[in-house]
C-alpha cells in the first residue's frame, strides 16, 4: 500500500469514527472523494457525479484535507454565534 493510500484510509476511518451515523457512500461524498460534475450548480448537470478515474491520489487527499478543514472552520463559526 502506498503512503497516500494509507493516509486516505486513515482520514476516512477517523471521519466515520466521529460520524458513525453516516453511510460509507455519504462519507465519501462529504469528504469530496466523489463529487458532482458541476459543484456550483449540480442540478444543471442533472446531478451527475464527476468521473474521478483520472484523479491522482494526491488530488483526492488534497480534497479530503480541504473539506475537513472547512468542516472545522464551520464548527468555529457555529461556536461564535
Amino acid at each position: 500500500m502506498k503512503k497516500d493510500h494509507k493516509e486516505i484510509l486513515e482520514l476516512i476511518t477517523d471521519y466515520l469514527g466521529k460520524n458513525p451515523e453516516l453511510r460509507f457512500g455519504q462519507a465519501l461524498f462529504n469528504l469530496r472523494v466523489n463529487e458532482f460534475s458541476n459543484r456550483s450548480n449540480p442540478e444543471q448537470a442533472n446531478y451527475k457525479i464527476r468521473d474521478i478515474h483520472g484523479d491522482s491520489d494526491e488530488k483526492i487527499l488534497e480534497r479530503i484535507k480541504s473539506q475537513l478543514e472547512w468542516f472545522e472552520e464551520q464548527k468555529k463559526e457555529d461556536n461564535t454565534m
